[in-house]
């Protein structure tokens, strides 16, 4: 374990925390270099035997790390599980550019979400981009707080540098996930870029969000976006900005011309209790009974 006080541990406190198993605590003006080269230098090296799982969520963890393992060593596991279980966890697919703030709007359906059902769990696939011979810098759960809960499960994966925003592992590691007893799966992309599909694989989500910022360029910019014609979901996040309001109109002409039915929301997931984050979940928490009463209908005509 390691840790940073943000300049409220002080160095007193740090002799107690390592007394008590904190490897490292970085204090105020360490800079992002040396504890990125600390970690690497102290955990970097995989171990070679793995202790025994505590818990549901540790074995869970250590059977990710071993489909990812198998993957980084050129073995695909031959598990071939579908992304379904008997409770009908829901997937939900985020992608978007990076900077558009995927993290933060994650975090706060989250919290809407441990708020409304006290008794259920929900698992979130991070996908962080690799840099080539330095691994990844696996840093979305260092911004979300409400995350941090015992009933959610956060994962982060590097992307090993597969282009399309996810890990070669994703897939087997979602049939994993769908397997065990979750109410819903969050994949997070990483940044992505005018041509990327990483959700163009079927059944490897129920619903795609994709997540933008109102400052993408011109509006011709928006007809090279291949997710605005596959979304579901479009939002437009940081709707404070001066720009927001044009952006909206423009996406919204650009989704008409797909002749489906899209939903476009404002946000601003920075702001705590903000009205369109509200507006998100109850649409997410509405498609999740209509495809959870689909399938109850076709588990009941099928026996």
């Amino acid at each position: 374990m390691f840790g940073g006080g943000g300049g409220t541990i002080t160095h007193d406190d740090a002799v107690i925390m390592k007394r008590k198993g904190v490897d490292k605590v970085f204090f105020a003006g360490t800079s992002l270099e040396e504890m990125v080269r600390f970690v690497h230098q102290r955990y970097g090296k995989s171990r070679t035997k793995r202790p025994r799982p505590k818990s549901f969520d540790q074995e869970l963890a250590h059977k990710l790390s071993e489909i990812e393992d198998a993957y980084a060593k050129g073995k695909r596991p031959t598990s071939k599980k579908k992304i379904r279980n008997s409770r009908g966890a829901r997937v939900i697919g985020f992608t978007g550019p990076g900077g558009a703030g995927k993290t933060t709007l994650i975090d706060e359906l989250v919290l809407r979400f441990l708020n409304r059902s006290p008794k259920g769990r929900i698992a979130i696939l991070s996908h962080d981009p690799s840099v080539i011979g330095e691994g990844a810098l696996l840093g979305d759960r260092a911004t979300m707080i409400n995350s941090q809960d015992d009933r959610v499960f956060m994962r982060s994966m590097a992307t090993r540098g597969q282009a399309g925003g996810l890990s070669p592992a994703t897939q087997d590691c979602l049939a994993l996930l769908a397997d065990s007893n979750l109410d819903y799966v969050i994949i997070e992309t990483v940044g992505t870029g005018q041509e990327a599909m990483p959700f163009r694989k079927n059944g490897i989500v129920d619903q795609t969000v994709l997540v933008m910022n109102p400052d993408y360029g011109s509006r011709l910019q928006l007809q090279k976006i291949v997710m605005l014609d596959l979304a579901d979901i479009v939002v437009v996040n940081k709707s404070d900005l001066q720009r927001a309001r044009t952006a909206h109109t423009e996406i919204e002409q650009r989704l008409e011309q797909n002749r489906r039915s899209q939903q476009l929301i404002d946000t601003v997931a920075k702001r705590h209790r903000d009205p369109g984050v509200d507006k998100l979940f109850e649409l997410i928490s509405k498609q999740e009974v209509v495809g959870r009463d689909r399938r109850a209908r076709r588990t009941k005509g099928s026996r």
